[in-house]
């Protein structure tokens, strides 16, 4: 994810939905891994000048660490390392994960752009195996999310065959993978989750 997107109507149904997954299946925690990317902004302009944007102006605007101090009984914790090192990366996201094994949790995986395609994956995805590794971590009454954009610009639907496409990798039971969606708000995303049972 980077820091660019945060906070706009993508937003507002993404935590919609985890907030009311953690409280449908009792979890107390929400624990985003957030396939961090930096994003070098543009400066403005003062008359003939270029400035850089005050970092307490990013700080309020775009920290992705700001969900922590939402009000709400379900506390958020954010996993904000950039990823460079895919391997590296997967190792400490399953130890941030391991550090929070006493509570009920909703582990998000929320990347730019969601699941791998099928030609080209970048960081700007979860691969395959990584969605099946965070899965295979998870204890019963435990939930996993993952952030999936639009796939198709050309009208084609897109959400069926990516939700099938997570349900296979991390080997969940046929149908079991659900999608959280609103559509009034922002019809190009969606989260996947399914319950570990």
């Amino acid at each position: 994810m980077k820091n660019c997107w945060y906070a706009d109507n993508r937003d507002l149904v993404k935590w919609s939905v985890l907030v009311n997954l953690a409280v449908e299946n009792s979890a107390s925690l929400i624990l985003q891994i957030a396939y961090f990317q930096e994003h070098d902004f543009s400066k403005v302009e003062l008359g003939e000048k270029e400035k850089e944007i005050p970092k307490e102006v990013l700080a309020h605007f775009r920290d992705i660490r700001n969900i922590e101090r939402i009000s709400s009984p379900i506390k958020v914790h954010v996993f904000n390392k950039l990823i460079t090192d895919r391997k590296q990366y997967l190792l400490e996201a399953k130890e941030f994960i391991a550090l929070h094994a006493e509570d009920r949790n909703v582990v998000f995986l929320d990347p730019d752009t969601g699941l791998e395609p099928t030609r080209n994956p970048t960081l700007k995805h979860v691969l395959n195996k990584e969605a099946n590794e965070f899965w295979t971590k998870l204890k019963a009454g435990d939930t996993l999310a993952l952030y999936q954009h639009q796939t198709t610009k050309n009208g084609n639907p897109w959400v069926e065959s990516k939700r099938e496409q997570f349900e296979n990798a991390i080997k969940a039971p046929r149908g079991s993978v659900k999608v959280g969606r609103g559509l009034k708000l922002a019809k190009d995303v969606v989260l996947f989750y399914a319950v570990k049972t």
